[in-house]
């Protein structure tokens, strides 16, 4: 009995000590930094369609697509002193990622790719983005292709709200949001008539707050093909995801 008077005046303690305890903690907690994400996609999309089986699938050949210098925007940054070369081999590039997806896809049984820029290369069709009968039938004896995809990088663009830089380097920033925006075109050319068969227009646009990028880094894997996890990347492949799959939605049936 002599003890409850004691245990009564600490409980009162023991309670004011944890309070204050939480009133530190939710103050810390109030100082701390915050990070925020913005983003309209900033993961990869699922493909939405039904997996077509295999035998009812169209065989496609995909050359490098194009990029033209007016379609591509880094921050400030002045690309036009980088040269055909550099276009050529984001196309290149895109055409290969291009072809992951459209696996990935099962919408489409995909040919090598090797030699299809060497034929179209006598047409330019980087430059003139059209191609005649007697080219896409050869290319689909030289292939065993049914339809040949001809694709653009419609659009292509990272911007910050600090405005980047003036060279390929790193972007954003602990006080900056980082935007990639790619458009993709595809179309899907029959190799014995040249009929466009089916047409398809990706777009997708990430943005992400409190974030750094190696653009260059980029840039030189896109180049090449390679993928990462960047908000550029998802941009890329998602856009190319959302073109397969409106164009893989409005083609006819195979032999329908």
């Amino acid at each position: 009995m002599p003890r409850r008077p004691a245990l009564r005046a600490i409980l009162p303690s023991m309670r004011f000590r944890t309070v204050l305890a939480l009133m530190m903690l939710l103050a810390a907690a109030g100082c701390a930094p915050t990070v925020t994400v913005e983003d309209t996609e900033s993961h990869l999309q699922e493909f939405g369609l039904k997996p077509v089986p295999r035998e009812q699938r169209w065989v496609i050949a995909v050359p490098s697509f194009s990029a033209q210098a007016g379609s591509i925007r880094i921050g400030s940054v002045d690309l036009s002193e980088e040269g055909d070369s550099f276009y050529r081999e984001l196309g290149s590039g895109v055409a290969d990622i291009f072809i992951a997806e459209a696996y990935e896809s099962q919408q489409f049984r995909i040919t090598e790719r090797a030699e299809i820029d060497k034929v179209l290369s006598e047409q330019d069709l980087a430059v003139s983005g059209r191609i005649n009968p007697a080219t896409a039938a050869e290319l689909g004896r030289i292939e065993g292709a049914e339809l040949l995809v001809l694709g653009s990088v419609a659009e292509f663009g990272i911007e910050t709200t600090g405005g980047g830089g003036r060279v390929l380097g790193l972007f954003g920033g602990s006080a900056e949001t980082v935007t990639a925006r790619t458009a993709v075109e595809i179309r899907l050319v029959d190799t014995v008539t040249a009929e466009i068969m089916a047409l398809g227009r990706g777009v997708s646009e990430v943005s992400q707050a409190n974030v750094t990028i190696d653009v260059a880094n980029i840039m030189t894997n896109l180049r090449v093909g390679r993928t990462g996890t960047t908000i550029v990347d998802y941009a890329v492949r998602n856009a190319i995801r959302d073109a397969i799959q409106k164009a893989a939605a409005s083609l006819p049936p195979k032999g329908g």
